[in-house]
């Protein structure tokens, strides 16, 4: 069978194995010391060695993998892999931005740095992170996934790792690929048409390659899976035992108000109204009145994206060669939530008004009436309250999110000597997106409307009949009762929201390599280098947007900065002994980084790491980095902007209170009448969390070790394993104050915190609305935090004959032993390894695995896949939710390929094989009942794949 790709690790493995996903084992060498062996630069290194490639672990997977697995979106793959935490995907809707992230080790996907060939990819955000659906699959000849610092070869945000793209540079020839796939239920379709042509040219001293690649993904909507179909929270039952309901939260259709004082009502449980403006209490248990926003909500968001990637190279000469690479992305990704919930404190008119029922105007004037009685009837003129309504008339909240991005690069290498060689290029990038949304509503124009002038008895005109910005009159809204909004009210509310945002960064790099003097392994491998980085955002957002004036998706301020760095770096290996007794290897690596930043100043890193084999089939190996990350542009120039993270209110009747906290409650201005009541539960279990950039930010510091050892029996041929051990930690991590709006909430509320309680700086920075509720939390960024993780990595492969093919089982694990989050010095530490919820966020499992059966035999290769996601607990040890354990969940997936001998192939397969429901939770989950990036949400998938390489 013809491998798909020659991958770089060719020469020490099996052909059989192309495409798999390979550890770097150590594998014994040819007997004949001068014997030809490729030289090969490997992710962590700018050394060529002909030796084992790697000090550090690193996984590889080949192209075989993206297709066998008909991987259209590289994120699919790379969030399957155990050594990372799934980041944003095709799932994120809320929280989401139309992008797909790549995060190693769960440490943030700001943390990973992501390479194409060996060099950096253009950013798209604030944060510095990739968007990897620029990324063209379709072109990807492997991937190569270093985990641990990598700062002192590549520089800042290379804590967590680095994941290097490498691309099918050299193709010769014409391949058409088209995929399809759909679930069992006929949804949730993907589509992929792609189209690569290359060959040489200039009596084979060029080779050029052009990639043409169209992909759509279809909708899916939270309602079209039961499990989703209801937004879920938890309460407890009659006796006070924890209970999963179907509901919702943040309003509901009507209006509802949540307010103590109105004659006849609980105080706790607020009122609602009908449609016919009559009042009545707000129902919370089985049945409730809550409004059920989950099935208009995407659980899969749907993409148009079209790519263009071309790759060029030519030899000038035997010494010089210039290449060029030119990748362009345009990408359209929306998201759609329910209709905008309104939570606010706003006056309307009481008396007289056409759209209440004369019972309800005067329980509504006796409770939360101004006090003012122009006609003195008995019932006052305007009242004032705590309102919460689903404006549905508005309709759904939708963001449509464009992206361009662009790179080009160019450059030239070559030889200087026999043994030395160069490599300079110059490169630049941009991305550009634009982003409009649909369904936000003026917070100023929904007061203004709600006060009526009463001279016009159906209710029709405004007490301020002004437009307010609007490109309408204002029209009167009556929220009293479900549909009960005109579509003149409601196109008063909305307003035209946009953004547009700019990344562009600038890379100018040079490199010189090559051996200095033998020692007795071989000679010393040198590489020095220079690096120049310029980096530059701006977002720019519509006035409403700008000013958080708006009620629906998040405010978020204007946003512009930029900065330089300089570096200087060098690299040397040295293979210090060979093939001598209880010596077959003994080599030793070192890297320094000098980097000088316009904003942190200077920053040092650096990296030594050995390899030890006594015998040639066993090596031992170790190392130790530093690495460092230099704050982005959003941590230093973002102005305050808001966010809603979950949390609960420790006052309120969701995190209740003790005696001790309702001291605390009442301090920080709670009424003793209203510690513990539901009225201050958080709408959707989200507190408005303010936070910003921090000029004066430095960077964070990371050590990391990693120790090893890679076994290649002999009396086992083709069997080869490895365990690493890996230790990272983070000082110096940049954290919102406190380590975000919930873990303040926690601290200032707990009587046996050292740093909480009356008076303190984390009960400063909560705000609380006159009747109690939490206004705003507001947290900036600061150098507080440290992150401490630890644990192992084992990859084992093996490759046999049998049944008349070749057989490869590749097993790929991750233990995590510690995942400790430290938010400022001094504080608790939040411990996250086994662990999910609201301060550790993705699940973490102590242990998950990807293994895989490949055999190939003739024409025909068939893959099965186990995914392994181990068992998490909820972070929360106070908790009263339903659930607090999600089992553990395996996937199976499976697919086969035939290859006809005219060049086409035809493959076809199933993802979740055993049509595996996703674990639901209730207030504990991130979306759609659960935390739809690590769990399968679709159910079981088909897909068929057909290629024609001429």
């Amino acid at each position: 069978m013809k491998p798909l790709i020659k991958t770089p690790l060719s020469f020490a493995v099996s052909a059989a194995l192309a495409g798999m996903m390979l550890p770097t084992l150590a594998l014994a060498q040819d007997d004949a010391a001068d014997a030809e062996v490729e030289e090969v630069i490997v992710t962590g290194s700018r050394i060529a060695k002909q030796d084992f490639v790697s000090n550090s672990p690193v996984a590889t997977v080949g192209r075989e993998q993206f297709v066998l697995t008909n991987t259209i979106n590289t994120e699919a793959l790379l969030n399957s892999l155990p050594q990372t935490v799934p980041g944003l995907d095709r799932t994120s809707n809320n929280p989401g931005n139309g992008t797909a992230t790549v995060d190693l080790r769960g440490l943030g996907a700001n943390r990973t740095l992501v390479l194409i060939d060996g060099k950096r990819v253009t950013p798209t955000s604030s944060s510095g992170i990739v968007d990897i659906n620029s990324i063209p699959a379709s072109l990807v000849k492997s991937v190569e996934v270093l985990t641990g610092g990598a700062s002192a070869v590549y520089g800042s945000d290379a804590v967590a790792g680095v994941v290097n793209f490498i691309l099918r540079d050299d193709f010769e020839g014409v391949e058409l690929n088209m995929s399809t796939e759909q679930t069992e239920k006929g949804d949730a379709g993907l589509s992929t048409i792609d189209l690569t042509i290359g060959g040489n040219f200039g009596g084979d001293r060029g080779n050029a390659v052009l990639n043409l690649q169209w992909t759509d993904r279809e909708d899916l909507f939270q309602g079209d899976r039961d499990f989703s179909t209801f937004a879920q929270f938890d309460d407890t039952d009659a006796n006070g035992n924890p209970i999963l309901i179907d509901g919702g939260s943040s309003g509901i259709p009507g209006l509802s108000i949540f307010n103590g004082g109105l004659a006849g009502y609980s105080p706790s449980a607020g009122v609602t109204f009908g449609q016919d403006g009559s009042i009545r209490p707000f129902e919370t248990g089985t049945p409730n009145d809550f409004y059920n926003y989950a099935p208009v909500n995407y659980i899969q968001l749907p993409q148009t994206r079209y790519q263009a990637t071309a790759l060029a190279s030519f030899e000038l000469t035997e010494n010089l060669e210039v290449y060029s690479k030119v990748l362009y992305t345009s990408s359209s990704v929306p998201q759609q939530l329910a209709p905008t919930p309104i939570f606010q404190t706003s006056e309307f008119t009481i008396d007289g008004s056409p759209f209440l029922t004369p019972e309800a105007q005067q329980v509504l004037s006796d409770g939360i009436g101004s006090g003012i009685d122009t006609d003195g009837d008995g019932i006052d003129d305007t009242g004032s309250a705590l309102v919460r309504r689903r404006l549905l008339e508005v309709g759904p909240r939708v963001s449509d999110s464009k992206f361009n991005s662009f790179q080009f690069q160019v450059g030239a290498k070559g030889a200087i000597t026999d043994s030395w060689s160069y490599d300079v290029y110059y490169q630049i990038g941009q991305v550009d997106s634009i982003e409009t949304q649909l369904g936000n509503v003026n917070r100023d124009r929904f007061n203004q409307a709600l006060l009526l002038d009463l001279s016009d008895p159906t209710g029709g005109t405004c007490a301020n009949p002004s437009s307010n910005g609007s490109t309408v009159g204002c029209s009167p809204i009556n929220i009293f009762g479900e549909g009960n909004i005109s579509e003149a009210g409601a196109a008063y509310l909305r307003t035209a929201v946009s953004s547009s945002a700019l990344y562009e960064q600038e890379v100018v790099g040079a490199t010189v390599s090559g051996d200095l003097f033998s020692l007795p392994g071989g000679p010393i491998g040198v590489a020095v280098g220079y690096e120049h980085i310029d980096n530059s955002f701006r977002f720019r957002p519509s006035q409403d947007l700008a000013a958080g004036t708006i009620a629906g998706f998040n405010g978020a301020p204007a946003v512009s900065g930029k900065y330089n760095e300089a570096s200087y770096f060098v690299e040397a290996y040295f293979p210090i002994l060979r093939d001598l007794p209880l010596v077959s290897l003994l080599d030793v690596s070192a890297a320094y980084r000098y980097s000088d930043f316009s904003t942190v100043g200077g920053l040092d890193n650096y990296k030594i790491d050995f390899s030890y084999a006594p015998i040639d089939s066993l090596r031992f190996r170790g190392s130790f980095s530093t690495a460092s990350r230099a704050p982005n542009i959003g941590e230093l120039f973002s102005p305050q902007g808001e966010g809603f993270p979950g949390s609960k209110d420790p006052c309120a009747a969701e995190g209740n209170p003790t005696a001790d906290v309702a001291a605390i409650c009442q301090a920080t201005g709670v009424a003793a009448s209203d510690v513990g009541s539901p009225a201050l539960n958080l709408p959707a279990g989200q507190v408005r969390q303010l936070s910003g950039g921090n000029p004066d930010l430095e960077q964070e510091d990371a050590d990391t070790y990693t120790l090893g050892v890679v076994f290649t029996p002999s009396v086992i041929d083709g069997l080869s394993v490895s365990v690493d051990y890996f230790d990272i930690e983070i000082e110096g991590y940049i954290a919102s104050f406190g380590g975000g709006a919930n873990n303040v909430l926690n601290t200032c509320y707990d009587p046996a915190s050292a740093f909480g309680g009356i008076g303190s700086q984390f009960c400063d920075v909560v705000s609380r609305r006159a009747d109690g509720t939490i206004e705003s939390v507001s947290v900036t960024s600061q150098n507080v935090a440290g992150q401490t993780l630890t644990g192992f990595d084992v990859q084992a492969q093996y490759v046999l004959e049998g049944l008349g093919g070749t057989w490869a089982l590749n097993y790929l694990a991750t233990f995590t032993e510690e995942s400790d989050f430290t938010p400022f010095d001094g504080a608790d530490t939040i411990e996250c390894a086994g662990k999910f919820g609201q301060d550790c966020g993705e699940p973490l499992p102590e242990y998950n695995h990807r293994a895989t059966v490949n055999y190939a035999r003739n024409n025909w290769t068939a893959q099965v896949v186990w995914r392994h996601i181990g068992s998490t607990d909820d972070d929360d040890e106070n908790n009263t939710y339903f659930v607090e354990k999600l089992d553990s969940e395996d996937y199976i997936d499976a697919s086969a390929r035939y290859e006809f001998s005219n060049g086409m192939s035809l493959m076809a397969g199933v993802d979740n094989l055993m049509d595996s429901n996703p674990p639901i939770l209730g207030d504990n989950q991130e979306q759609a009942n659960t935390y739809p990036a690590t769990y399968d949400v679709f159910g079981r998938t088909y897909f068929v794949r057909f290629g024609w390489e001429m």
